[in-house]
């Protein structure tokens, strides 16, 4: 940045590791803010800064921010992704089907879609449909948390244990923040709490997610969270 301070991507690029590689978020700010102001018409880059302000509880930046994005690249399946996400942490989960539903339209196989709509599914209590939606996703931490988690809420205990048992076999302490997640939506406070903690001794990435996330709402009073 020091070469080249007006680099919209180069800001973008040093929020990220400062946001995603050290769990700084308030220290990634400035750096967002200036890839989003010099890249205007850059939807990837509106939809990322989009994404960072969902993460850090600022619903209504998001929400402008990729719309945008969509209005520069109505055809990017990432940004309707983005646009579910950002419906999702901020709790409006009917909004969130028609960007993700439409994600998956233009890329059927895009990661991270059929998860989100899973967990819209399982915050409204729809926990059949949501464990088909959980079943169809790509990525290995979210359909095993998904399914550890919802085969709970459908008391197939067996199958909830194997589900968790094989997040823990398959991606050890790079899931540690999705184990969290389970043990929240499990009623297992302490452990969910403990999970999180390792997760930031490691350094987990997932704990991007820790301000806005539904699954862990059990566990916010909690007096270590």
């Amino acid at each position: 940045m020091e070469l080249a301070p007006n680099l919209a991507d180069g800001h973008l690029a040093l929020g990220y590791v400062l946001f995603s590689g050290q769990l700084d978020v308030k220290g990634a700010a400035p750096s967002y803010k200036r890839a989003y102001e010099l890249g205007q018409g850059n939807a990837d880059i509106g939809l990322l800064y989009a994404l960072y302000c969902s993460r850090a509880g600022r619903p209504h930046e998001a929400r402008d921010a990729v719309a945008r994005a969509l209005l520069l690249d109505p055809i990017n399946a990432r940004a309707h992704r983005a646009s579910g996400s950002i419906e999702y942490a901020a709790r409006r989960f009917e909004n969130a089907y028609a960007p993700l539903r439409r994600a998956l339209q233009l890329n059927p196989k895009i990661t991270n879609v059929h998860g989100l709509i899973a967990y819209c599914l399982l915050q409204q209590g729809k926990f059949r449909e949501s464990k088909a939606e959980f079943q169809a996703e790509p990525v290995a931490a979210f359909r095993l948390s998904g399914l550890a988690i919802v085969e709970d809420k459908l008391g197939n205990r067996a199958a909830a244990e194997k589900a968790m048992a094989d997040l823990v076999a398959e991606m050890g302490d790079a899931a540690l923040y999705q184990q969290a997640e389970v043990m929240s939506q499990w009623g297992r406070a302490d452990d969910a709490v403990a999970r999180l903690w390792k997760a930031r001794a490691v350094g987990d990435s997932g704990l991007i997610y820790l301000a806005t996330d539904p699954l862990l709402d059990p566990v916010r009073q909690h007096p270590e969270f």
